[in-house]
């Protein structure tokens, strides 16, 4: 059996319009893959009609169908089926006469094997070509290939077609999932790519290298999120190496007649969510999802996406999403909650200046480092666990260290900073005396005198209440008082040409609800929407200093692993 190619554009594609296509383009696709050398043609889904409001390609009927056109057998009409939702009744036997379906593809979540099995022998005993189309084939476990290994009735196939549902494969994968199914004894085996990491035409290719019999494509890649191998670009590869069976221009004319508009229209194509679910292999919808309820930053979607991996199923369920999600230790706030929340500790979210406060002189602090690099290290487990290439860093490049409240056991920084009165009365006697005390003006002489030996810096700092910027004029404005935030900008307003973060980790420890970064000010960890709320506050503050630094074309990086991904960069290893 030579290679064969299934046109699945109207099938797949359907996803993006339920199937509510225009007869005058499914003729023109269909005679476009005739006339390209395509094999087979999958016209759309047979679904019941219990499932309302689906266009007529939705359910397929085969008086439709012949309505439409008279289909040669050179190019096979195809239909595919759910095994969870279908069954053998929408069928009839397999003659001229009754239908113009020739093949039926039977697509099966690994949760679905018997059901897809019992629909696939009885379609084969009404006479249809079948195709087991393995969904989310990479989620197989050792009962189910086991359950597959064991199914007497595997040559009655075309073909078993793995897919690559979530857009997850690189070609090095596509051997592994070939060989498995080869050790089971399938000896016909298909692809269905999708291109979430632009490697459908790759992994296709790959795929062909180790002697798939059947491939899917799509015209102009039409498909849900970032749609599949554009049909033309294959054919015109095989054209191109000398193949005489196949002519990409039908395609072309029919993308021209029809595709453009409808992706105008539909607008599939590459996304960063698409991207997202290939990167994390994860069902598209659950992303899809998070993005829709608009509370959550595309880095925490990121971060949440582990726990939705390990909690839900593989297909879509907004049930076991919402349980996943409240399972976290941070979730996003309702008004409601963050002002409940912020009525406990409405003291430590802003300034409150002392009866003693005053101005400090800002030429004490303004370009006291000008040009040199800057670490500021805060006290996530991550400090400890990275400490000797931390201070290899450091060394190597000759940074400027401030550190942040209490400090891990060896780190001696440069400087050493708090901005929370409870946590200078209980940490200022760590300080080291080789490390410059850092301490805003608004504590007052008194307080700091009374409580420190040595001789602070003091420096300036406000609510933004009017929109300031993080530094202006040599002092610092802050919309939410955080100890990291005041770091940063005070190593900007030192000079600094480069300013590196380290142990600010947030909550790593995802599955066993370790958020390792928030801890209130008499150190005992926060409950759950106090602990949140910092961290929306704290993310909203490093993302409006962040962009005043890229203002200034000054970097800013966290370079210890972190929840804060946006900033990561693995220098460190």
């Amino acid at each position: 059996m030579g290679l064969k190619i299934l046109d699945c554009t109207i099938r797949d594609g359907g996803h993006l319009n339920k199937w509510h296509f225009s007869q005058p383009c499914v003729k023109a696709s269909y005679f476009a893959a005739l006339k390209s050398g395509m094999d087979y043609f999958e016209i759309g889904y047979r679904c019941p009609a219990t499932v309302t409001g689906l266009g007529e390609f939705g359910y397929c009927t085969d008086d439709f169908l012949f309505s439409l056109f008279t289909a040669s057998d050179k190019c096979k009409l195809t239909v595919m089926i759910d095994a969870g939702k279908s069954d053998t009744s929408l069928f009839a036997r397999c003659t001229p006469d009754n239908t113009p379906v020739k093949a039926v593809r039977v697509a099966a979540y690994p949760y679905e094997l018997a059901k897809a099995f019992h629909l696939l022998e009885d379609l084969k005993e009404k006479g249809y070509e079948v195709f087991l189309n393995l969904m989310a084939s990479s989620e197989l476990n050792p009962e189910q290939l086991a359950q597959l290994n064991s199914w007497g009735e595997r040559h009655i196939l075309e073909a078993v077609c793995f897919a690559d549902s979530f857009g997850s494969f690189i070609p090095s994968d596509i051997p592994a999932h070939v060989a498995t199914l080869r050790g089971l004894g399938f000896t016909s085996i298909g692809f269905h790519p999708h291109n979430n990491l632009q490697m459908s035409f790759a992994n296709t290719l790959r795929a062909i290298e180790e002697g798939v019999s059947v491939v899917d494509a799509s015209i102009f890649g039409m498909g849900r999120g970032s749609g599949n191998l554009p049909i033309e670009v294959l054919v015109g590869y095989l054209e191109k190496q000398g193949d005489k069976g196949y002519n990409t221009v039908p395609y072309l004319d029919v993308i021209e007649r029809f595709y453009l508009d409808l992706f105008k229209q539909l607008n599939w194509g590459y996304k960063i969510q698409s991207l997202m679910g290939g990167l994390k292999n994860i069902h598209p919808y659950y992303i899809d999802d998070l993005f829709r309820r608009k509370n959550y930053t595309v880095d925490e979607i990121w971060n949440a996406l582990d726990i939705v991996k390990e909690s839900c199923p593989i297909s879509y369920s907004v049930d076991k999403l919402n349980q996943a999600l409240e399972s976290r230790f941070y979730t996003p706030l309702t008004p409601e909650k963050a002002q409940a929340a912020c009525a406990g500790i409405g003291d430590q979210l802003e300034i409150i200046a002392a009866a003693d406060s005053f101005e400090a002189e800002v030429g004490a602090i303004s370009g006291r480092h000008a040009g040199r690099k800057f670490v500021i290290v805060a006290n996530g487990p991550s400090v400890l666990e990275k400490q000797a290439a931390i201070e290899k860093f450091i060394a190597d490049e000759n940074a400027v260290t401030i550190g942040l409240n209490y400090l891990p056991k060896g780190f001696v920084p440069d400087y050493h900073i708090m901005v929370s009165r409870k946590r200078f009365l209980k940490y200022a006697c760590s300080v080291s005396e080789k490390s410059v005390l850092l301490v805003p003006s608004f504590f007052g002489r008194e307080l700091v005198e009374q409580n420190y030996g040595g001789s602070p810096l003091f420096f300036n700092l406000e609510n933004a209440a009017n929109g300031e910027a993080p530094v202006e004029r040599g002092n610092l404005h802050l919309e939410y008082l955080n100890v990291a935030a005041a770091a940063i900008a005070l190593a900007f307003e030192m000079g600094g040409a480069e300013i590196y973060g380290v142990g600010m980790d947030g909550y790593i420890d995802e599955m066993n609800k370790g958020m390792v970064y928030f801890y209130n000010e008499n150190d005992v960890p926060d409950d759950k929407d106090v602990a949140s709320l910092r961290y929306e506050r704290l993310a909203a503050e490093l993302e409006r200093v962040n962009a005043f630094l890229q203002e200034e074309s000054v970097p800013f990086s966290i370079i210890t692993p972190t929840s804060h991904k946006k900033y990561y960069r693995n220098i460190l290893g």
